[in-house]
């Protein structure tokens, strides 16, 4: 039987969201979790480098705008991985 899938939008692309993003790709293979990752939405301001990041992080779908992740009927989770200042 397979688990429910729990689809995550990550906001911040760089240091955090770096180190957040090997945490959801590794989570799986660590834990026994009642639900699979899915890695859908990362999201920055620079299109470019948010995209390169998607790529080499593994994310499914990019975004600039992070109002469109928080709309976005499909995330379930919403991580927020910007600077704190």
């Amino acid at each position: 039987m397979s688990k429910p899938v729990l689809n995550i939008g990550l906001i911040g692309y760089q240091f955090m969201g770096k180190a957040h993003s090997n945490a959801y790709r590794q989570a799986n293979h660590f834990f026994d979790l009642p639900v699979e990752i899915n890695m859908h939405t990362i999201c920055g301001r620079n299109e470019a480098a948010v995209t390169k990041a998607a790529e080499t992080y593994g994310w499914k779908n990019v975004e600039t705008d992070w109002r469109k992740v928080l709309e976005n009927p499909e995330i379930d989770v919403i991580d927020i991985s910007t600077p704190g200042n």
